[in-house]
C-alpha cells in the first residue's frame, strides 16, 4: 500500500518519504479502514520536527485523524460492515501506524460512523480538534444558560468549541488579535467577539454585568492564568487543553478559592472509553442537528506529504490541512 513516513525527526522536506509498505491486517477487535482523507494536527508536525525527542518506533506513519471506508473486520467486530463510511481518531497515538496511508487497522472504539452529509475531508477534522472541543465544553455537563469564553477562537479546537457551546445553549464570548477575523468568528456562532487589548478583561466583565464567565476554553493556561482569574465567575471553570510556555502556572489561592473556581486539564488521547463514547456520540448528534461547520485550509495528495506538513505549519489558525488518498 502507499504510505508516508519518517525514520528520523527533522524538517518535513528532509525526513518525510512516500512509497510502498506492507498493508496491515485487521486483528481481533480491530477494523481495517481504507483511508480517503487524513487530517494533520499540530501534534503531528511538532512531533515530526522535534529532534530532541527520540523516535518511539523505527518508522512512524504520522497522523491521528482520518476518514474512509471499512475494508475488513477483525475477529469479534460485528458493528460495522465492509463499505461503511467512517471517521477515525488516535490512529498514531502510542503506535507507529497513523492515518497517512491507504489503510490503517484500529481498535473498533477508535472507528465511528461518518454520516453521508459529511465529506471524507470534513470527517478527517473530527478527531483531535472536535473531540477536544466537545469534551472541553461539556466535560461537566450541559452549558445551557451559561457564558462560555473562547480566547483562541480561530484555532482548530477554538472554532469547534464556539459551535458546540452555541449548540449547547450557551452564550459565547470570543476574542481575537485580528479585527479582520471578527466576522469569521461571528459566523461560527459567537454572540460577542472582542479584540484583544489592554482592557479586554474589563470588556468581558462589562459584557457579563460584572459576573464573569462560567467556562473558559483555554489553550495557553500558563501565560493566561492571571488574566483568567480576573474574568471567571463564581463557581466557574477553566478548562486547559494546551500549553505554550511557561511550563508552570501560579494560581492565586485567595480570594479565588472562596469563589469555588475549578481547573480541569484535558488530554484527548487519554479519555476513558466511556468519555470517548459520550464525546463521539455528541459530535454525531451535533452533525445531525446541522450545528457544525468544518474549516478546511487546503487539501494535498499523499504524494506531496512533505508539502502538506509545511503548509499545515504555516497556516495555523486558518483551518485544517487535509491529505487526500
Amino acid at each position: 500500500m502507499l504510505a508516508g513516513w519518517y525514520e528520523r525527526c527533522g524538517p518535513a522536506d528532509e525526513v518525510i518519504s512516500v512509497g510502498e509498505i506492507e498493508k496491515p491486517l485487521a486483528g481481533p477487535g480491530e477494523v481495517l479502514v481504507r483511508v480517503h482523507a487524513s487530517g494533520i494536527n499540530p501534534s503531528d508536525y511538532k512531533r515530526r520536527a522535534n529532534i530532541k525527542a527520540g523516535m518511539e518506533f523505527p518508522r512512524i506513519v504520522p497522523h491521528s485523524d482520518g476518514a474512509g471506508t471499512v475494508a475488513a473486520l477483525g475477529p469479534g467486530v460485528s458493528n460495522y460492515r465492509v463499505g461503511d463510511r467512517v471517521w477515525i481518531f488516535n490512529a498514531q497515538w502510542a503506535r507507529p501506524m497513523g492515518s497517512a496511508a491507504e489503510f490503517v487497522s484500529l481498535p473498533s472504539i477508535q472507528v465511528r460512523p461518518l454520516p453521508n452529509c459529511v465529506s471524507y475531508e470534513e470527517g478527517a477534522c473530527l478527531g483531535i480538534p472536535a473531540m477536544t472541543a466537545y469534551h472541553a465544553v461539556f466535560r461537566d455537563g450541559p452549558v445551557k444558560g451559561q457564558t462560555v469564553y473562547v480566547p483562541a477562537a480561530t484555532g482548530r479546537v477554538g472554532a469547534y468549541a464556539i459551535q458546540f457551546a452555541r449548540w449547547g445553549g450557551a452564550r459565547v464570548i470570543a476574542s481575537t488579535g485580528s479585527r479582520d477575523r471578527m466576522d469569521e468568528i461571528k459566523a461560527l456562532g459567537a454572540d460577542v467577539v472582542l479584540e484583544r487589548s489592554s482592557d479586554l478583561a474589563q470588556a468581558i466583565m462589562d459584557k457579563t454585568d460584572d459576573c464573569g464567565v462560567d467556562r473558559i476554553i483555554e489553550i495557553d493556561f500558563g501565560n493566561r492564568i492571571g488574566f483568567n482569574e480576573q474574568i471567571v465567575a463564581e463557581g466557574g471553570t477553566i478548562v486547559s487543553y494546551g500549553a505554550a510556555t511557561p511550563g508552570k502556572a501560579e494560581i492565586t489561592l485567595s480570594p479565588r478559592r472562596a469563589r469555588n473556581m475549578s481547573v480541569h486539564f484535558i488530554f484527548v488521547y487519554l479519555l476513558s472509553d466511556a468519555q470517548k463514547q459520550t464525546t463521539c456520540d455528541g459530535i454525531l448528534q451535533a452533525i445531525r442537528d446541522k450545528a457544525l461547520r468544518h474549516r478546511i485550509a487546503g487539501s494535498v495528495p499523499l504524494m506531496d506529504l512533505a508539502r502538506a506538513h509545511r503548509e499545515a505549519e504555516a497556516q495555523a489558525g486558518t483551518g485544517h490541512m487535509i491529505v487526500t488518498l
